[in-house]
């Protein structure tokens, strides 16, 4: 079975490498949310998220100019 799609925008896809140990804590994290929220949340949601979290704190003190 494929994954749903959870992003309904373009995306692109970036490959990343991860000390073992940040993505086993991660891991850890999405594993608990999902019990605690009955979804399932991947360590790529929580990457996502965190991502989301950084731009908008940046973009409080820098404008970010969106290139096309």
């Amino acid at each position: 079975m494929p994954r749903p799609n959870k992003i309904l925008e373009p995306t692109k896809t970036y490959n990343l490498n991860l000390k073992i140990e940040d993505y086993d804590k991660l891991s850890y994290i999405a594993h608990q949310d999902s019990e605690v929220h009955g979804i399932q949340i991947s360590v790529a949601d929580l990457m996502r998220e965190a991502i989301e979290v950084y731009l908008d704190a940046y973009e409080e003190t820098v404008p970010i100019e969106e290139s096309s």
